[in-house]
């Protein structure tokens, strides 16, 4: 059976070796697990899980700020790649969003991450601006993305 779950303080150690083995074998400069912990503490910061028969399977981590959500960290563990788990995770930040009156999504991705950016455009997300140098450990620039929600 497959379910998105809330992480927090509680279930938190329940599952950080998981997320941070899928952190590691997805990012260039992956978080760690001060990074994850931090977001864990604020108030403003959600992260949800997929599970299907107690394997992590992906994350996602976004921030809701005034009427925006803005998407800190998406990743979909190797082996379940290319079978909508990402869309899902972006589907329940959406569903949160609007749940709390948020009016925008907003998100940064690399030129370079044509998946990703593929995921992005058929969820809704539309390019909207740059950020020059924005990854600090290549130089890459970020593509801003945007998609109004409506509740």
């Amino acid at each position: 059976m497959s379910c998105l779950t809330k992480v927090n303080r509680d279930n938190f150690p329940l599952f950080q070796q998981d997320i941070l083995e899928i952190e590691r074998d997805s990012f260039p400069d992956p978080w760690n697990l001060n990074s994850f912990s931090r977001e864990i503490g604020r108030s403003i910061s959600h992260l949800w899980i997929s599970l299907k028969n107690g394997v992590l399977r992906g994350y996602i981590c976004f921030w809701i700020l005034a009427d925006e959500v803005h998407l800190m960290n998406l990743c979909v563990h190797g082996p379940w790649r290319g079978k909508g788990l990402g869309e899902r995770l972006l589907r329940k930040m959406v569903e949160v969003g609007v749940s709390k009156g948020v009016k925008t999504a907003w998100l940064e991705v690399r030129p370079s991450n044509l998946i990703a950016r593929s995921l992005y455009n058929k969820t809704g997300f539309r390019e909207v601006g740059l950020r020059p140098g924005y990854y600090r450990e290549t130089g890459e620039d970020a593509i801003i993305m945007s998609m109004p929600l409506y509740s």
